[in-house]
């Protein structure tokens, strides 16, 4: 009996270890793997996910902000961790707290120089972001250069890594662009590693690129992102899903042609004796209110009801007509049926959103 009877997001332990094979069977035994678990580790946890990534092998962690850093060491986990995008204001927590900055122009290069000689750092380590084509983050070859001119007072800092960010390294009308961006990788980090007596690590590709690019571009790290969590560029059905939403039948009912359910009386009954089941969750959990009035179905005992009625804050409702379904019922929202992608395309949306959107409220359960 399924004593998780309780609205949760379920996280398959063995499909995380399954989709890190995949990945890695891309990449050299000698190439790191840097494992994304920014916004609450794509929905998955951060605490204990990022013990169970530690666990299996993983050798780098990153983050966007330092707070979620902050709550990876308070759970005891002692991987480096890498921020992305920190501000300059946070750089004396980031250093209490061992947690890596990416530095993406001189201005941060020269304050968090500043803050680690104040803190009495020796070969702090650092990052330093590359802008190939992005343009969004990341220094150009006049700010590679101003970095360079600052080397020789470093003493409190180290470079750990020199890495860059592909833009479309998963669309194949774009690979002119990607292989562009690589060359230019190349470039720029060569040009600041020739002014270092030591050799940081490189890394350039994300989960598309892991799959496209591998062979010419690794480096000495890879970084995986949506990929962990089932996304694939090449063969989605290589990948297992990883993330189950599920939720309880609070109530079933039987209503008449006439009625209607939900709020503004949006859904609409049309057929004799229509059941309807009330579940235990909504737009706060993370179910989308654009998912309302039919827009997607839901499986429950193994069979799809369409959504009726507008998803409230806390519930929706599903039409389970011709299904045998009683209160306690556990509904599976998102995960094998439906998929992620099927959601994300009711949604004109990205799998990534779908994945961050389930609230904190939801507890995230842990199967092995």
């Amino acid at each position: 009996m399924n004593k998780n009877k309780y609205t949760h997001l379920e996280i398959s332990v063995p499909n995380i270890r399954h989709n890190l094979r995949y990945f890695r069977s891309f990449l050299r035994e000698t190439t790191k793997l840097l494992v994304l678990v920014k916004a609450y580790g794509y929905g998955h946890g951060i605490g204990e996910f990022s013990r169970i990534l530690e666990d299996n092998g993983v050798d780098y962690l990153a983050v966007a902000f330092p707070g979620e850093g902050v709550a990876i060491r308070e759970a005891g986990i002692k991987l480096p961790i890498i921020v992305l995008s920190g501000g300059m204001e946070h750089y004396p927590l980031m250093i209490r707290n061992r947690l890596e900055p990416s530095l993406p122009c001189p201005e941060a290069f020269e304050r968090f120089m500043q803050e680690a000689v104040a803190m009495k750092q020796k070969d702090y380590p650092i990052h330093i972001k590359l802008d190939t084509g992005m343009h969004r983050l990341g220094a150009e070859e006049e700010d590679i250069q101003s970095i360079i001119e600052k080397l020789p007072g470093t003493g409190s800092i180290r470079i750990a890594s020199v890495f860059s960010h592909l833009a479309a390294s998963g669309e194949e009308k774009h690979d002119d662009f990607t292989r562009k961006q690589i060359a230019r990788f190349e470039s720029l980090s060569h040009m600041l590693m020739s002014h270092l007596d030591y050799k940081p690590m490189r890394h350039l590709l994300n989960s598309a690129g892991i799959e496209r690019f591998a062979p010419e571009a690794q480096f000495d790290m890879a970084r995986l992102g949506i990929g962990l969590y089932g996304m694939s560029y090449v063969d989605k059905n290589r990948l297992k899903p990883t993330a189950y939403l599920k939720a309880p039948v609070l109530q079933v009912k039987t209503v008449q042609p006439g009625e209607t359910v939900g709020y503004s009386r949006a859904g609409k009954v049309t057929a004799p004796d229509t059941r309807i089941a009330t579940l235990a969750i909504g737009y706060a959990d993370g179910v989308n209110r654009h998912l309302s009035n039919g827009k997607a179905s839901f499986s429950v005992k193994g069979h799809r009801a369409p959504t009726i009625g507008n998803v409230c804050m806390d519930m929706c409702m599903l039409d389970v007509t011709g299904i045998d379904v009683k209160p306690g019922d556990m509904v599976t929202v998102l995960g094998d049926d439906p998929t992620i992608f099927e959601l994300a395309d009711i949604l004109g949306t990205i799998p990534y959103e779908i994945l961050t959107s389930v609230a904190y409220r939801v507890p995230r359960i842990y199967t092995f």
